[in-house]
């Protein structure tokens, strides 16, 4: 193997462990680092496929990824090596499956503030807004794996080959739909705009049609189900969002995921809980205002940068 390869198997690695605890920064510089080469979707391909046999607690967290730095160091494969005979043959494992032919999965990644679509095949396409990472496969186009951010599924259905849509331990079966589904690494939340959709977190498996909605947690407990028009499935695409009973947070968490914003927070505010539906322009400067207004807070501007704040009117 290629010291340049196993440079960037080693990234892979570092990133794969990383990922299930990553805050939204984290996931900004894994979308760069996949964006800097092709290679680095291929290595982290081959490690998500095979991460039954990566032990975590053994890898450092990787280098962020910038365009000014030095390559990262070198991660030895020594970090495997726990002196038996038992961890070297791991690490023989290990490697092979590494420098295998090229694996038909692939990842689909966007910036925030990014979108895309995918076409699959005819009668089914993706939509990614911005943060997205999803996994697919050249050689199934009916599965995917959305690790992070929001989508909307336009799928055709086949009965005999069903879309199936795993998130976390969770899967979704089209049954002949367009719905929407978003994660954001404490849970998810899915909303079907046509036909039906048989979610399944556990053993029991729960149909939803149009209209339905629910939102649960990435363990699969806690399933809150609730009612959506339609229409406003994928309200992103339109710049119309519905939050029930959300963080203050979270909502500013979407809008930097959608449109790129540079919003941040004062201590207090961000627990603060929210219930309306704004629709936004991607224009920072008449959103954030607006948005401010909405949830009762104050704002001002640092350069790109928006701080919104509780309390007293801030100068502007």
């Amino acid at each position: 193997m290629h010291a340049e390869q196993s440079d960037i198997i080693d990234q892979a690695i570092g990133w794969h462990v990383r990922l299930a605890d990553a805050d939204e920064h984290g996931w900004a510089d894994f979308i760069a680092w996949l964006e800097a080469s092709p290679a680095h979707a291929t290595a982290y391909d081959a490690i998500a496929k095979d991460d039954r046999l990566i032990d975590g607690k053994h890898f450092p967290a990787p280098m962020p990824a910038a365009g000014n730095d030095n390559s990262p160091g070198r991660l030895r494969w020594s970090w495997l090596i726990a002196g038996t005979a038992a961890a070297a043959m791991g690490v023989a494992m290990l490697a092979p499956s590494l420098i295998a032919p090229r694996s038909s999965l692939y990842v689909v990644a966007t910036r925030a503030g990014e979108r895309r679509t995918v076409a699959l095949q005819p009668g089914t396409s993706i939509e990614l807004s911005g943060g997205t990472v999803l996994r697919l496969d050249r050689a199934n186009p009916r599965v995917a794996t959305l690790d992070h951010g929001e989508a909307l599924f336009h799928v055709s259905h086949d009965a005999a080959h069903p879309f199936t849509m795993t998130v976390g331990s969770m899967t979704i079966r089209d049954l002949g739909t367009v719905f929407n589904v978003a994660r954001d690494g404490k849970g998810l939340t899915i909303a079907v705009a046509e036909g039906s959709v048989l979610f399944q977190p556990g053993s029991k498996a729960r149909r939803l049609g149009a209209g339905d909605a629910l939102a649960v947690r990435d363990d699969g407990r806690d399933v809150i189900a609730s009612k959506i028009a339609p229409n406003l499935v994928g309200g992103w695409r339109t710049g119309t969002l519905s939050f029930d009973n959300k963080k203050v947070g979270d909502v500013i968490a979407a809008l930097k995921r959608l449109y790129g914003f540079k919003l941040d927070l004062d201590s207090g505010l961000s627990e603060r809980p929210f219930t309306g539906m704004v629709r936004f322009t991607g224009v920072a400067d008449r959103d954030v205002p607006h948005l401010a207004e909405m949830i009762g807070a104050t704002w001002r501007r640092d350069g790109e940068r928006w701080i919104l704040s509780d309390g007293a009117s801030a100068p502007r």
